[in-house]
């Protein structure tokens, strides 16, 4: 009850600040339109309107998975990447996850992403906070990886990371939460590094 009560938490923090993102952009751009209305070079216009038009780009719905749920998840998380100065990129195919239960999406990608997200919060050269998502079909499998960068060796416990100051953000509740929800589909979540690179892998079986 703890953790889910603070999940809610975290939640409503994250949901907060994506509307005070939204409301400083509004700011900016109302601004930048009384900027535009005096100016009267008209190279000056189109720069302030092709400057406007690719911010306004940039807080869009960006993600047309197919799955509306996914779509919805990733919008959310990458407000909150942009605030921290985190690339979130991605590649999928929601309608592979259309058989899948809501709260199901819900857990795996808020998980994975919160879990992420916490790390590359913790990188000093915000170049290198990246975080990449893909979901493919791949042999009769449905694949979802998530991938992090990461400095540090990463350490485990079995097949489960070790709880170091490092990579401490990895345990509690977020990671069983995926591994229950796949579990459920008869799936496997695997944890890897391969150079400077943290990976959660999820392999679950695509029904006929």
């Amino acid at each position: 009850m703890q953790n889910i009560l603070q999940n809610q938490y975290v939640q409503y923090q994250q949901s907060k600040e994506s509307i005070d993102i939204i409301n400083y952009k509004y700011h900016d751009l109302k601004n930048q339109i009384i900027a535009l209305r005096a100016e009267q070079d008209p190279d000056k216009r189109n720069a302030f309107l092709t400057k406007m038009e690719n911010e306004i780009k940039f807080y869009e719905a960006q993600y047309k998975t197919g799955n509306t749920v996914l779509d919805t998840v990733l919008a959310s998380k990458n407000i909150y990447c942009i605030k921290n100065d985190i690339t979130l990129t991605c590649v999928a195919d929601g309608t592979l996850l259309n058989d899948m239960d809501v709260i199901d999406i819900c857990t795996i990608f808020g998980n994975a992403l919160d879990n992420a997200i916490e790390y590359e919060q913790q990188i000093e050269e915000k170049e290198k906070r990246l975080i990449h998502v893909s979901v493919f079909s791949q042999k009769g499998f449905l694949m979802i990886r998530f991938e992090n960068y990461f400095e540090g060796e990463l350490k485990l416990e079995g097949d489960l990371p070790a709880t170091t100051k490092e990579n401490s953000y990895y345990h509690g509740y977020g990671l069983k939460s995926i591994r229950y929800a796949v579990e459920k589909y008869d799936g496997v979540v695997n944890v890897n590094q391969k150079d400077n690179w943290f990976e959660l892998t999820i392999l679950i079986p695509l029904s006929n």
